[in-house]
């Protein structure tokens, strides 16, 4: 893999931890900016600069041949992006959703529809003929397909807010629609096509069946799921009918998963290093949590609640982009020999999961005190801010590892 491209993804990854820590550190301390411009940014280059930019990097190198992987195409999209990136972090803080911030977004989408073109057109002169390879490309493609889909509704924000008006039911179930199309659609897929294709090019023997009901339950229930995004809405009994298939059939669809991973062989397990393993169960336990909590999400009193009590969105987005999506990231490119497990980063991913740990329990604690007393809890501001530093200092300690201490090999 591209190493200088990762690195640029992990910097990232970093700049959504400081801005982070800045926001929760605004709970208490008068800083001179403003709150959801901030939030936004934090937002926008967690999506596409650390997940959208080390996913790039991952599937170019996974399901291409040397010599499309090697196309000038790639590195064009990829730094083309980079100023897209940097045009966002440097907009959204000074004016939320402008000019300037909709003109770099608007160019990350246009790289992103380019990137999903090459990529498709070179990704079939790749060797992939048996039927066992065609179901990590599936999920490939219905990611991908998700994220051309998610990209519809930013150009729907200019006419929503005209009409709807800023802040109106509409315009924010148009942020939901790309919320839910990012992390539901393309980030899911992506990881689990991921996944597929570890055990593929490990030759693991995985439950074809078992798959073949995952990928089709999982990929039919996803345009559905969205309507759980609208349900604070109180719509119309239709679509409270719908997000509840939805959330069963994604419920199903876990089931089958546990099963299949339940029947890969112990002997490729126990073979793999033992962080790579403890980050892909904190990984599954996370995306369980994820179908599990949109179940629950799917009845309208607890969706009322969710919604009333942001403790309990934050805390739920955190699980799938820090637990389920970029702790399976980070085991891969350990498992793949792109992260070096170091002194140093074993610290740095231990104060991460830490940090995480300890942040969760806090949010979701504070979500059901308000719940009970209407009213937070003495010094919470301040606790999830300490309680949320170990996660900063650990992805601060990953990246200086590999910007300053880069190894060419993993030991065990």
């Amino acid at each position: 893999m591209n190493k200088r491209w990762l690195n640029i993804a992990f910097l990232y990854l970093f700049i959504v931890a400081i801005i982070g820590i800045t926001l929760r550190l605004m709970g208490f301390v008068p800083i001179n900016f403003n709150y959801a411009y901030l939030l936004h940014t934090h937002s926008h280059i967690a999506f596409l600069g650390w997940l959208y930019n080390v996913l790039f990097v991952i599937l170019i190198d996974t399901f291409l041949l040397p010599t499309e992987k090697n196309k000038k195409i790639y590195p064009h999209l990829f730094w083309i992006t980079q100023i897209a990136n940097i045009g966002m972090l440097c907009s959204y803080p000074l004016q939320g959703y402008g000019l300037y911030s909709i003109s770099f977004s608007t160019l990350h989408i246009i790289c992103s529809w380019f990137f999903v073109y090459t990529f498709l057109k070179d990704v079939k002169k790749a060797n992939i003929h048996t039927d066992r390879n065609m179901l990590a490309i599936r999920f490939i493609k219905a990611a991908l397909f998700f994220m051309v889909l998610s990209s519809l509704a930013p150009f729907c924000m200019a006419p929503v807010t005209k009409i709807a008006g800023a802040g109106s039911n509409l315009y924010y179930n148009t942020i939901y629609f790309y919320l839910h199309f990012q992390y539901n659609g393309w980030f899911t897929f992506a990881v689990l096509g991921l996944f597929f294709k570890l055990l593929e090019n490990n030759k693991i023997n995985y439950h074809q069946k078992l798959a073949k009901y995952f990928y089709w339950l999982m990929l039919i229930a996803c345009v559905p799921a969205y309507f759980l995004s609208t349900l604070w809405t109180k719509p119309v009994a239709i679509i409270y009918v719908i997000s509840v298939v939805a959330a069963i059939l994604q419920l199903i669809a876990l089931c089958y998963f546990l099963k299949l991973i339940n029947n890969i062989p112990k002997k490729f397990i126990t073979s793999l290093h033992k962080w790579v393993l403890f980050l892909f169960y904190c990984s599954l336990l996370c995306f369980s949590i994820k179908n599990i909590l949109q179940f629950f999400g799917a009845f309208p009193s607890v969706a009322s609640y969710a919604y009333k009590v942001h403790n309990f969105i934050i805390g739920y987005l955190h699980i799938i982009f820090i637990g389920f999506l970029s702790f399976f990231v980070i085991a891969y490119l350990i498992k793949e020999k792109e992260l070096y497990l170091s002194k140093m980063c074993k610290a740095g991913l231990f104060l991460f999961i830490a940090g995480f740990i300890f942040s969760e329990i806090i949010l979701f604690a504070q979500g059901a005190y308000v719940l009970l007393n209407q009213n937070v809890f003495p010094l919470y501001a301040e606790a999830i801010f300490y309680f949320s530093l170990p996660m900063v200092i650990g992805i601060g300690l990953i990246v200086i590892d590999r910007f300053f201490f880069a190894h060419k090999s993993l030991k065990a």
